[in-house]
């Protein structure tokens, strides 16, 4: 089943929106008609005050990648936090975020300094988070 075209519109800037936050730039095409299709059955199976939430705060927050961590240790706004997990689940299936996935290198120190790295930016972005999850998602 196809979507209509003012949700289809929606979906796929929630698509692009959640894309850019995982890895930077446009999405695939592959990617971008996956997950249009995914979001929509995902969408039927959730309570309607939670899907207003969730694009609530979609639509009014610039940085989703701080927002979905907040959300994450929150517990508030699992849907997001459940499309993310589906962005990335599908863009794995795609020879443009290969490299996100695989790792030809074996190197302890950059493994290190990448767990490292990862950390801190979670723990960067987490209070800018909390703030956003209070202003943009009202939750």
């Amino acid at each position: 089943m196809l979507p209509t075209s003012k949700s289809c519109i929606l979906c796929e800037t929630e698509a692009r929106k959640i894309y850019a936050a995982i890895f930077g730039g446009e999405i695939p095409l592959a990617v971008l008609n996956r997950f249009v299709v995914a979001t929509q059955r995902l969408n039927a199976n959730v309570p309607p005050a939670e899907t207003d939430a969730y694009y609530r705060a979609l639509l009014a927050c610039d940085d989703l990648e701080a927002l979905e961590v907040a959300a994450r240790y929150t517990r508030k706004l699992p849907l997001l936090t459940r499309k993310f997990r589906l962005m990335a689940y599908l863009a794995e299936t795609v020879p443009e975020t290969q490299d996100f996935f695989i790792n030809d290198r074996s190197n302890l120190l950059a493994g290190l300094w990448a767990a490292f790295t990862g950390g801190l930016r979670t723990a960067v972005k987490l209070p800018a988070g909390l703030w956003l999850l209070r202003r943009c998602a009202h939750v």
